[in-house]
């Protein structure tokens, strides 16, 4: 299977931007720092290619220069940066330099909140940058308190821009056509007698992506029974189930266009039964699942409506408390969403209060996925232990006044595709 380069990130947003945000947040700055490459959000942000051999700091303060801290023979790694982020250029040699130079760009006072790629409790991994002994040498040169900086990287790199969002929405329309081609495939192939199997089914979509230039970085989830119980199962053509007449199939479809240079991921989830009539319990199951996805989605335009800023972990409660409601709580594996852009998953706010606490509010210009999933491995039909996976799987982009599903039509039933 082809794989694809890490996505291409469009420039950050601008310095005045950025200072914006550390206002509105409430801090004195946002200290960017790493150590070959392990923290790919300051390469982002500082605009580098590479990050040399020592360890480097750049202080953006709430207002004012830009101020870095390089060691004294990593001169030539840092003469093309962001051109707005160009500003005096401090060095050290020693690690005691290091310290004083800290406190000389940032100040040193108990007061000082400095936000850096830091997460409490480890609750936002996708933002959990810096290792445990930076954070003492920041505290121990500066006295300042260092607050996580995951609010700062959701608007640099999540809020999308026109051309992201139009590639969007140009891949989460190949992921429906996969959809329809591979439902189509399984109809026709049961119809025919002829005997196929989940590779066959997930061959169809990534041939489909393959002839439209769009990425195969994975390959699609498609499980049947009790595949479809375990989330990340995916086929392989030498682990594969055959689809059969009675089977329920799920499909988990994701692509970008690998042509834009910073194209963003579709990402849709459905399920379908491979019979004349879907079941009783199997609809129950899934209705109980959509009712939590449409819970989400209702949820957030409550509070836009509302004019009232709403957070990861409030839309996932929205979703998981219908599905516990409803007596499935012990079936749920996994959060409601995460964030989508140009990996498919992404730097923004996942919809989240299970796995994690993210409490990010959901802004203009990010999208995410809210995909609710109920497994049952011991699932019965006609008393048929056949195992069962139901997730149903949407993506929203969040407007100034609204939020936008990009992935309709919403599954409203679970297809019979041979009726």
């Amino acid at each position: 299977m082809t794989s694809h380069a890490a996505p291409i990130l469009p420039p950050p947003i601008s310095l005045s931007e950025i200072q914006q945000r550390i206002q509105d947040l409430q801090v004195d700055g946002w200290l960017i720092y790493d150590f070959r490459g392990q923290n790919p959000i300051a390469l982002h942000v500082a605009g580098l290619q590479g990050s040399g051999s020592r360890r480097w700091f750049l202080w953006i303060p709430k207002s004012g220069t830009p101020t870095w801290l390089i060691h004294a023979i990593e001169g030539s790694t840092f003469n093309h940066v962001t051109p707005e982020l160009i500003g005096p250029i401090h060095k050290y040699v020693s690690w005691e330099e290091l310290d004083g130079n800290l406190a000389q760009i940032v100040g040193k006072n108990s007061s000082l909140r400095i936000a850096m790629e830091y997460s409490p409790n480890c609750a936002i991994p996708y933002v959990s940058k810096i290792d445990a002994g930076i954070k003492e040498v920041v505290e121990r040169a500066t006295d300042a308190e260092v607050v996580s900086s995951a609010d700062l990287v959701q608007y640099a790199q999540a809020v999308l821009s026109d051309s992201q969002i139009d590639s969007h929405r140009a891949a989460a329309a190949k992921c429906l056509e996969a959809k329809e081609l591979a439902c189509d495939f399984i109809r026709d192939s049961l119809l025919a007698g002829k005997e196929i199997s989940e590779y066959d089914v997930q061959s169809v979509i990534m041939n489909h992506f393959r002839s439209h230039n769009m990425a195969l970085s994975h390959p699609a989830i498609v499980s049947v029974n009790a595949h479809a119980a375990d989330p990340h199962y995916a086929p392989t053509s030498t682990r594969h189930s055959p689809v059969r007449r009675g089977d329920m199939i799920l499909m988990d479809i994701f692509t970008r266009d690998e042509s834009s240079p910073h194209g963003c991921f579709g990402d849709i989830t459905w399920t379908a039964f491979c019979g004349e009539e879907t079941p009783a319990a199997v609809t129950d199951v899934f209705n109980v699942v959509a009712a939590g996805r449409d819970a989400a989605i209702a949820a957030v335009t409550a509070a836009m409506d509302a004019g009232e800023v709403i957070h990861g972990y409030e839309v996932d409660d929205a979703c998981r408390n219908v599905i516990i409601d409803a007596g499935y709580g012990d079936y749920i594996l996994h959060r409601t969403g995460h964030s989508l852009g140009p990996a498919v998953h992404w730097n923004g706010v996942n919809i989240d209060n299970l796995e994690t606490q993210d409490r990010r509010s959901l802004i203009p210009g990010v999208m995410f996925t809210i995909e609710p999933g109920v497994y049952i491995p011991d699932f019965k039909i006609s008393d048929t232990a056949i195992g069962l996976g139901i997730r149903s799987e949407v993506n929203c982009l969040m407007h100034a006044d609204r939020v936008e599903v990009t992935t309709l039509p919403l599954q409203t039933d679970v297809r019979a595709l041979l009726a």
